[in-house]
């Protein structure tokens, strides 16, 4: 039988070239008939450092939903989003008849044979579960935990051009066009949750069960990584791939930041795997790539979007209210949902950082004076450096003070903020 004709594809911004390229080197040495095609959430890289390997900016996709993407979620949320239109890409104008994705920080160590098998034998669609069985510690991730972001991980999917993958990949696209946001209190998580009808949209579905694929933090606790020989094993049979989520390059000792059960020790084979890992990536020039801009950081007047604003935009361009995502002077009009407080301002940028966070509104009702009075302290003093805010964001909150200069109000916000925490915490108050 013809094999069929595949590619295998990832998604990165220009700051993360260099897990790309890591992976890319690895899946070389694994698959040596495939290349790695490198789709960019991003601009093109404008130089020869990529020569020789195919990369694709995110504009060549042709799609006009694209740049209201581009500015309506974060790099993480925009990077997931397009996912479904790069397999479509791959499909109808690159005529490949079945297409793997993995996720830049992917390493490969074996062939994907299952994966291909499964293909040529008909197969539309193939997923890997997070898990396998359930997580008995209070640990974190707990299975509730993983519950709450998709059974399946969407580090890796395989799709072959047939019509139900076809029907399943527009359906995709066209939920990720607007509902692509990392927002597990309202039962989102970027493109994964979505993936859950899999198993009822997709008749021809396999689930890969084999532990050798997709291992991560995620699942280390039913899986023991070692070597024998020169061969990298799981629970004794071949790895194929690793996946280094949450890793830290220069923190060897952290197996990922997204989790509390393993240490540096307690989990030697992880570890040592890491650590090479860190060495790859050096080599491929993260220090360089991780400082290159994200092009689509900015709104058009040049203003940083926060991140908190994106979800909250509905981006329109009509004569009659021409709304830039950026619009400081919109943003920072006193809100009017909040009855404001003599001496302080809740501004509509502040209170979509307020509606985005279970936290804040716990701690800060906005029903009752106080209440927004601790809010705006907690801005002054943390919330606009926490999400990276320039000054310029936090001029409406400072309208009505006396203090002029963001530094000093930033202090006595800070000293105000302290004050009233240690108020709510007296006994018999």
């Amino acid at each position: 039988m013809r094999a069929m004709k595949t590619a295998f594809f990832t998604i990165c911004s220009r700051n993360y070239l260099a897990y790309a390229l890591t992976l890319r080197e690895s899946l070389l040495a694994a698959e040596p008939d495939h290349e790695l095609v490198i789709f960019l959430a991003d601009e093109a890289v404008g130089s020869n450092a990529l020569e020789g390997i195919e990369t694709i900016a995110v504009a060549a996709l042709g799609r006009p939903e694209i740049a209201s993407m581009a500015l309506r979620y974060s790099i993480m949320e925009f990077n997931t989003a397009i996912k479904p239109f790069c397999f479509q890409h791959l499909f109808s104008k690159m005529d490949f008849e079945a297409a793997i994705y993995l996720d830049p920080d992917i390493a490969v160590f074996g062939p994907l044979s299952q994966v291909h098998d499964a293909l040529q034998a008909g197969a539309s669609c193939i997923l890997t579960p997070h898990i396998l069985e359930p997580l008995a510690d209070e640990c974190s991730p707990s299975d509730m935990d993983i519950l709450k972001c998709g059974t399946f991980n969407l580090g890796f999917a395989a799709f072959a051009r047939t019509p139900e993958a076809e029907d399943f990949l527009s359906w995709w696209a066209r939920r990720l066009i607007e509902h692509c946001f990392s927002d597990i209190e309202h039962g989102l998580f970027v493109d994964q949750k979505f993936v859950e009808f899999a198993p009822s949209f997709i008749g021809a579905l396999q689930v890969l069960r084999d532990p050798g694929y997709n291992v991560a933090y995620w699942n280390l606790a039913h899986r023991k990584v070692d070597r024998a020989g020169n061969a990298w094993q799981v629970n004794g049979q071949p790895l194929v791939f690793f996946h280094f989520s949450g890793i830290a390059p220069g923190r060897p000792e952290l197996l990922s930041k997204h989790q509390d059960r393993f240490g540096s020790a307690n989990e030697a084979g992880a570890r040592f795997l890491v650590e090479a890992y860190l060495g790859k990536l050096n080599e491929h020039g993260h220090a360089t790539w991780s400082k290159v801009p994200y092009a689509f950081n900015a709104g058009p007047d040049g203003q940083k979007i926060p991140d908190t604003l994106r979800r909250h935009l509905a981006v329109r361009n009509t004569i009659d209210a021409p709304l830039s995502p950026s619009d400081v002077a919109y943003w920072n009009t006193p809100s009017e949902r909040v009855d404001q407080v003599s001496g302080t301002v809740i501004t509509r940028l502040m209170l979509a950082i307020y509606e985005s966070r279970p936290d804040l509104r716990t701690e800060f009702p906005l029903s009752r004076a106080e209440g927004r009075r601790n809010f705006h302290a907690w801005f002054l003093a943390y919330g606009a450096g926490e999400y990276g805010l320039p000054d310029v964001w936090i001029k409406a909150a400072l309208a009505r003070s006396a203090l002029r200069s963001p530094a000093i109000s930033r202090r006595l916000a800070w000293l105000r903020f302290a004050l009233a925490r240690l108020k709510r915490r007296r006994p018999g108050e």
